[in-house]
């Protein structure tokens, strides 16, 4: 009987997601033919593969909000603001007895910068190309460990905006982020994605 029960069950799920597929093409579908590219502002999750000031590699995970404004067909002025957190063991200074113990430390980043985008849009897709320029403000934080950088940090990057309804899109955006200053530098690589609101 149980057998039976989960056989049922499978044909309704697959009916269910393939008319909440249907739902999204309607929609997408549904708006007045019209390019999208036009002034927005993207909220979505961010993912940032951070070299740390300590030596350190950490994994983050936060927020990325940016908005666009539209003065050129193909290109806009963007501002972007980020926050990525997480936790990492790190080489520790007063509380360690030995010189290679490690102290759980938590991590944030803050980004903030200004540049320009270029892009070319189609009426369901918008890929696109930027280029900022701004500040990162980098802590770690554990027991007898406190490393705080402020610096000067250069984003280049790529996505594409695709088009749910007439004011609503949805965004993939991956960028390569320079941090540090002229003498110390660190790379590291941010994926977005999130929702696209145009105006």
């Amino acid at each position: 009987m149980q057998a039976s029960g989960e056989g049922s069950e499978r044909p309704r799920l697959l009916g269910a997601a393939a008319l909440s597929a249907s739902f999204l093409l309607l929609l997408a579908g549904s708006a007045p033919a019209q390019n999208i590219n036009q002034s927005n502002l993207f909220v979505g999750y961010s993912y940032i593969a951070d070299n740390l000031f300590s030596g350190q590699h950490a994994n983050l995970n936060g927020w990325d909000i940016s908005a666009e404004k539209k003065y050129l067909p193909f290109f806009g002025l963007v501002g972007d603001v980020s926050g990525l957190y997480g936790s990492k063991d790190l080489p520790g200074s007063t509380t360690c007895a030995s010189a290679g113990c490690l102290v759980h430390s938590s991590i944030s980043q803050y980004t903030f910068d200004v540049g320009i985008r270029g892009s070319y849009a189609t009426n369901t897709v918008r890929p696109f190309a930027e280029a900022m320029f701004g500040e990162a403000h980098t802590t770690e934080y554990g027991s007898g460990l406190s490393n705080t950088n402020n610096g000067f940090d250069a984003l280049l990057g790529a996505g594409m905006d695709c088009r749910l309804t007439r004011m609503l899109g949805c965004r993939v955006d991956v960028d390569y982020i320079v941090t540090g200053s002229f003498v110390v530098r660190h790379n590291s690589i941010r994926a977005s994605t999130g929702l696209v609101f145009r105006f």
